[in-house]
């Protein structure tokens, strides 16, 4: 009973004369609205809410193991969907490696994991299952968005296994330590590890 207290004053403000018990925290009811949007959905809840929630792949990629957590998951029919969150569906990124824009999909690297997801469920259940992604924004009112990967995204998930495969070795020994990784400067861990040695000049900033 204390956790649930302490949980809903985490989530309302505090009383005033006005309104003695508070009203739901901005954030909160973002969040709400957001879940609304889906579950008032009919495509969404034809094709999601059907599906075995939550549900534990494992299997082998190259040489090494993989686990993954399907969000839903519908055997039978020979699909499976994963539920993402976003600033903003439309919103353009760069990608650097390619020098071009993208969609958030590409940028958040949703396409290998949803390689990854059907391969471990291949191995799993030997069932060959197509991925979909149903995204919902933090907008307000809040955008949504349902995705199949279907035209050139099939060999862009096939590219992705690839790269896995090549690349993983150099993963996996740099997980375990004994290859000291290379600093990009940019990713979470430079952020999370970075020291300051000197001054640049404003002029030669990086942006992307």
């Amino acid at each position: 009973e204390t956790g649930a207290k302490t949980n809903r004053e985490l989530m309302m403000t505090k009383p005033t004369k006005t309104n003695p018990d508070g009203h739901l925290r901005a954030e909160f009811k973002l969040a709400d609205q957001m879940i609304q949007t889906l579950e008032n959905d009919r495509l969404f809840n034809f094709v999601y809410v059907p599906g075995e929630k939550e549900v534990i792949v494992t299997g082998k990629i190259g040489d090494h193991e993989w686990k993954g957590k399907i969000d839903s998951l519908v055997l039978n029919k020979g699909y499976f969907c994963d539920l993402k969150t976003v600033d903003d569906i439309h919103k353009k990124h760069w990608d650097a490696k390619n020098r071009r824009w993208t969609n958030f999909i590409e940028d958040r690297g949703y396409i290998m994991q949803a390689a990854i997801y059907k391969e471990l469920i291949k191995q799993s259940f030997n069932k060959n299952c197509q991925p979909f992604i149903f995204a919902v924004s933090k907008q307000t009112p809040p955008d949504k968005g349902a995705f199949d990967f279907q035209g050139d995204t099939k060999f862009l998930m096939q590219e992705a296994i690839d790269e896995i495969k090549e690349n993983q070795e150099r993963y996996w020994q740099i997980m375990t330590g004994e290859v000291t990784p290379k600093h990009c400067g940019k990713c979470e861990y430079c952020r999370l590890t970075k020291e300051l040695s000197g001054f640049q000049h404003v002029t030669d900033i990086e942006v992307d």
